[in-house]
């Protein structure tokens, strides 16, 4: 691609970008032809994101960055198609992480996340994601901070990019902690109706496995970018990302044990609703048999033969009081025995 092509270069979706040169911060949201300049510069290092690109803008962007490095049609279209499952894919001369944002939103209860796909080339980086919900702000911070870092390539920008997005497992998991705890407490006080208890639980059940699926498949995404040979990876890099494979290991074992919280609380709901139905039935059983005494006695004097004052006054009441007698003596034997 010559100079006259980079400059009829268009792309529809929205662009970020930084120079490096030498390990210092040399320009920040330059004119794609500008950074195009820099792509044969073995000084230089390019950082790119693109937000919702479509195919064409990123075999038009790819030349300009990749300089020879030409992107596998495989890769550019899982990049574009935001379903591929965490994981990092190694081609000739550059990989591709697939990853994904997650967030949680307590009002709702809901986990959303947002898909993210990195070609990690040697001099540069493009991101893709697909919304703007998962915020570069943090990112550039952490760059501005550690400015003695960018020495070490795209190892460093990778390093902050996974960082923030490991940060932010960590804040969807305290969150989703909180709403469980909060269910717990509401289903040990007995607060709410017990059909939006069990509901809850499966809501954040919900969430928790697909945070579950967000988080897992990246541990085997870190492991492999520890790998020896990891072209991107310069060894004073190696404690950095080593830091954060940690993590994600912790946040695998807290959404392990958030699975186990909800599980034992829908256990425990179960329980408690098969005792309330036991409660029940036996202060069915027992009325049942209270009101036994009555219809025993009055269908025994009903039958159509004489009984002890049939016709009189003296009948009505020595029935009246067997029946008052004999219910009072059930309903205290009963109330004795707590079924009532």
């Amino acid at each position: 691609m010559n100079e006259s092509d980079v400059e009829r270069v268009q792309v529809s979706c929205r662009i970020r970008n930084r120079l490096y040169r030498d390990g210092v911060l040399a320009g920040t949201d330059l004119p794609v032809e500008e950074l195009a300049e820099h792509r044969s510069d073995e000084r230089a290092l390019i950082w790119l994101d693109l937000l919702a690109p479509s195919v064409s803008d990123i075999v038009a962007l790819s030349p300009l960055i990749g300089g020879e490095v030409e992107l596998h049609p495989l890769a550019v279209e899982g990049a574009i198609s935001g379903r591929q499952r965490p994981r990092l894919v190694r081609f000739r001369d550059h990989s591709l992480l697939h990853a994904r944002a997650v967030r949680f939103d307590p009002s709702t209860e809901v986990l959303a996340a947002t898909g993210l796909s990195v070609f990690i080339l040697a001099r540069a980086l493009i991101a893709i994601r697909a919304d703007d919900e998962f915020p570069l702000e943090p990112i550039l911070a952490d760059w501005d901070d550690n400015p003695d870092l960018a020495t070490y390539g795209v190892g460093f920008l990778l390093h902050t990019v996974l960082d923030t997005m490991v940060d932010g497992y960590f804040t969807a998991i305290d969150q989703l902690d909180d709403q469980i705890q909060a269910l717990e407490d509401d289903l040990l006080v007995g607060a709410g109706p017990k059909n939006a208890v069990q509901l809850r639980s499966f809501t954040l059940r919900k969430a928790v496995a697909q945070l579950g699926r967000a988080v897992l498949p990246m541990n085997e995404a870190f492991s492999a970018l520890l790998r020896q040979g990891a072209h991107v990876l310069e060894t004073e890099m190696v404690p950095y990302y080593q830091d954060v494979y940690d993590h994600a290991l912790r946040a695998t074992e807290r959404i392990d044990g958030l699975r186990d919280t909800i599980e034992s609380i829908l256990a425990t709901h179960l329980a408690m609703q098969g005792n309330s139905l036991n409660e029940i039935m036996k202060k069915l059983t027992a009325w049942a048999a209270i009101i036994a005494i009555p219809t025993g006695v009055t269908g025994y004097f009903g039958q159509n033969i004489p009984f002890p004052g049939f016709g009189q006054q003296s009948g009505f009441w020595f029935s009246a009081a067997m029946i008052v007698v004999l219910a009072s003596g059930l309903w205290w034997n009963f109330r004795r025995r707590n079924w009532l």
